[in-house]
């Protein structure tokens, strides 16, 4: 962030003063860029043609590399499959306090950007340029918000905007992004030869053909010792008290490998258990929907039929990165082993009567182009979590590609909508602003002049490295879009550019929120609203977007007025916490007339909702085995440390309720 004080001089001197307008005008469609402020001109002065730097996109981002994922300890290494070892673990000689970002395997994802950008850009003709930048963030004062760790790498591509957007596609997917480490635990006289001098070969074999097969790195492992967060069994049901005997299989890769090598390996430790292995294919939209809520469905099938049933990776082809010589898993294939073919046949017939029997309902959302590839490279497997509690299915378009919809699928209208709204919640923890620079003519008359197309690039580049937020500038325009805190603190650094401080500007923060909270953020008759405005000299504009979300415009022509709105709005965001308390004690918690709630209510200033199995629209007794939150507390963020007192206070009451004979049941 020192470099943006050697920014030329010419971008030094700054920019006159225009005032802004146009603020109330803005397109309705999540896809299209927000509109610029119409440029009027002031005190009759006319407004200068943009420059040729102003027709150039720039689009800078981070590449989401696992730079801080670590190798296994070698002391602990068994064996390693073909070139693992040299890619994971330091070299002979190396310093102990080596950052986890110079592994080999780290420094050569960063080498294979480079040389990707060097190749996309003398394949462009001159038409586009790619600057990558690796270093470590630094912290940004002022803002209550996680530092980011390792190392980070940036590129930042400047050309036409078709260009720029297929090539921030192409890196993305050609890029082994978001690498992580699958554990596998086995039992040591599963992998041990009979007279205990080695390991069995056919499993050392085994794991080197699916290391290459998968386009994995995988070593097996010692037992871990003294160890009591270590991660639970991938495979058995063995005791806590023999997880120290076990050895460990570590697989690296990215997520779709890494899920591709692990489930082969499981099905080695079942061919070592003399269970038979087979497969069938069904169509894979089906998969988390035939499985049921929590996998309920699956569990019932391998319970009745003594079978393992391993579907594909819940998320294919998102990512479009294959490991070089690797295959992917069919999207459609799933496997099954049990100790019969009888058992097998019958789990087949079962899965197959599931695909016959189920009836789907769709739905088609719109969702920011930007925000889906958010949750995928961040909240993914939140989403999994998702579709794994309401039994249904979401595609997502692959990354990169700019698409604005997302298909959900489902049993019941009711799971398609839980599964929609919590989506779209996701979508809510990443805003998009845009921080508009006004150039008059006079600037020119005064060798006054934007970045040079070099400056810029460093500029960007600094302004992600530290922030984590995904920048553009284009026509003297930023846009920024990423998480809350990547926002506000990419817009601090902005603000610190000496150009933008000299500048007149326009800033725009959009925040979305479900059309539920609409009056809880505004007050009544839009109380809270206008208090802020007029507090922080902002204005604040409510635009609807679907049919669940809505955005909240934060708009200002200072940094500090516009921070200080977009902070206050933000504590009038709803903050809430959700438990379970079984169905039968709610009348007595509530109280007669509600008496107990509402104390409880009035003396944090929390809203408590309960709902029943009706009011979910439980069918049966099917929610007596999944412990559903069934009630929620709610609070604008500036009191959110109640919640939790909240909580307690009714779990409390409960204890004293269960403790309680019954009382007669009220007739109805």
């Amino acid at each position: 962030m020192q470099r943006f004080s050697n920014i030329t001089g010419q971008a030094r001197h700054g920019l006159e003063k225009m005032t802004p307008a146009g603020l109330m005008s803005r397109p309705n469609q999540m896809d299209m860029p927000i509109a610029q402020p119409v440029k009027r001109p002031m005190n009759g002065q006319p407004i200068s043609p943009l420059t040729t730097v102003d027709a150039i996109v720039n689009l800078s981002f981070n590449v989401p590399f696992a730079s801080n994922l670590a190798g296994p300890d070698v002391q602990e290494i068994i064996h390693a499959s073909p070139k693992a070892l040299e890619r994971w673990t330091f070299p002979v000689g190396t310093e102990e306090q080596t950052p986890i970002h110079k592994l080999p395997v780290h420094n050569g994802n960063v080498e294979q950007l480079r040389r990707l950008c060097r190749v996309l850009e003398e394949g462009s003709q001159g038409r586009m340029q790619a600057t990558v930048t690796s270093s470590e963030p630094k912290p940004v004062p002022a803002l209550q918000r996680r530092p980011l760790k390792g190392l980070v790498t940036n590129v930042c591509i400047s050309g036409d905007a078709d260009i720029v957007h297929k090539m921030r596609a192409k890196i993305l997917n050609e890029t082994p992004i978001a690498l992580r480490c699958a554990i596998v635990d086995i039992d040591t006289n599963l992998v041990i030869t009979p007279d205990m001098t080695g390991v069995r070969l056919e499993v050392l074999n085994h794991l080197d053909d699916t290391a290459k097969y998968c386009g994995t790195d995988i070593f097996l492992l010692n037992p871990k010792h003294n160890d009591t967060e270590g991660p639970t069994s991938d495979y058995g049901n063995g005791s806590d008290q023999r997880f120290d005997q076990r050895l460990r299989i570590a697989i690296y890769g990215d997520p779709e490998s890494s899920e591709h090598a692990k489930t082969r390996v499981l099905i080695l430790i079942d061919r070592i258990l003399h269970r038979i292995p087979d497969a069938l294919k069904l169509e894979s939209s089906l998969h988390t929907i035939i499985c049921g809520r929590t996998r309920k469905n699956i569990r019932m099938i391998e319970s009745a039929t003594n079978t393992a049933i391993y579907f594909p990776p819940p998320f294919p082809r998102i990512y479009g990165y294959v490991p070089p010589g690797a295959h992917r898993r069919g999207e459609d294939e799933v496997f099954i082993t049990g100790e019969s073919p009888e058992g097998i046949n019958l789990a087949k017939r079962k899965l197959v009567d599931l695909v016959i029997n189920t009836k789907c309902y769709v739905k088609d959302v719109v969702v920011s182009a930007h925000k889906i590839e958010s949750i995928l490279l961040d909240r993914l497997d939140k989403v999994r979590k998702v579709r794994e509690t309401n039994g249904s299915y979401v595609l997502f378009p692959q990354l990169g590609s700019s698409r604005g919809l997302i298909r959900v699928q489902g049993t019941e209208i009711l799971h398609v909508e839980r599964t929609v709204r919590e989506i779209m919640a996701l979508a809510g923890q990443f805003y998009g602003a845009s921080w508009w620079l006004m150039l008059p003519e006079s600037a020119q008359s005064n060798a006054m002049r934007a970045p040079s197309p070099a400056d810029i690039r460093t500029m960007l580049s600094d302004i992600c490295l530290n922030s984590a937020a995904e920048i553009g500038f284009d026509k003297l325009t930023f846009s920024i879009n990423g998480s809350d805190d990547a926002v506000k603190a990419a817009m601090m650094v902005i603000h610190q550019i000496p150009f933008v401080k000299r500048a007149q500007y326009q800033i725009r923060v959009k925040i979305e929120l479900a059309n539920e909270h609409k009056e809880f953020v505004s007050g009544k008759r839009n109380g809270k609203i206008n208090k802020i405005m007029g507090q922080s000299n902002v204005q604040i504009i409510f635009d609807g977007f679907n049919e669940y979300n809505f955005y909240i415009d934060v708009c200002g022509a200072q940094y500090d007025a516009t921070k200080n709105g977009l902070d206050l709005v933000e504590q009038e965001m709803p903050a809430s916490i959700s438990f379970h308390v079984p169905d039968q004690y709610h009348k007595r918690i509530i109280g007669i007339g509600g008496q107990h709630i509402q104390r409880i209510m009035k003396k944090y200033s929390v809203f408590v909702k309960f709902s029943n199995a009706m009011d979910r629209g439980g069918i049966g007794k099917e929610d007596d085995d999944i412990k559903v939150d069934n009630v929620i507390c709610r609070t604008p963020a500036r009191n959110a440390q109640s919640l939790d007192l909240v909580k307690q206070e009714i779990m409390d009451m409960v204890e004293k309720v269960v403790g309680e004979p019954k009382d007669l049941e009220e007739e109805p």
